[in-house]
């Protein structure tokens, strides 16, 4: 089972026979529900507080690291960190980490641009500082990036064979470094 009020690629699951991609909990919890109080005030209207800092720093948003109020738009912020992890390869954990804080000012790896430039143009617009610059939910669904779901999938096809190949250069490196070792061979 996946942290409750953490944002991390863990949190995508595939559902079903279908293998429909879901992703879970964006890390937009409540103190009241996580607390499990009262959501009504003297009035009887739903009051919520939000929790501040609440995700993983990589994922949460500008408004929510500095602690101000924030709204779907913060999820559209993490959706946009989690489709450059989806079009952009990382050799190294501290690779992935530079990366992902170089979004944070604008910054989209020029390989990503130059291989999937609608990817990489909604990825920006995604992780953008102000808020109310973000796509909603609804207008990224009407976006190119969506309406050619063609070019995502070309797209992801080509991320797997180009993974494959690395994959099957590694064993050939592996190879040869434990026939040097008189080590078993893998396959």
């Amino acid at each position: 089972m996946t942290c409750s009020v953490c944002l991390q690629p863990r949190n995508i699951f595939l559902h079903g026979p279908d293998q429909q991609v879901k992703i879970g909990d964006f890390g937009l919890a409540c103190a009241d529900i996580i607390q499990n109080t009262d959501w009504a005030n003297g009035n009887g209207k739903r009051t919520s507080t939000h929790t501040s800092r609440v995700g993983t720093c990589l994922y949460a948003s500008p408004e929510q690291l500095e602690g101000s109020e924030y709204d779907a738009k913060s999820d559209m912020y993490s959706l946009g960190v989690i489709l450059l992890e989806l079009f952009q390869p990382f050799g190294t954990e501290m690779e992935r980490a530079h990366v992902l804080t170089g979004l944070r000012t604008g910054q989209i790896p020029e390989s990503l641009s130059k291989r999937c430039p609608v990817q990489a143009k909604y990825i920006q617009y995604l992780t953008r500082k102000n808020s109310s610059q973000r796509p909603s939910a609804v207008q990224l669904l009407q976006s190119e990036l969506f309406q050619n779901s063609g070019n995502v999938n070309l797209t992801l096809q080509m991320k797997i064979l180009e993974q494959e190949k690395e994959i099957e250069e590694l064993k050939k490196q592996l190879s040869l470094l434990s026939q040097g070792k008189g080590v078993k061979r893998v396959t």
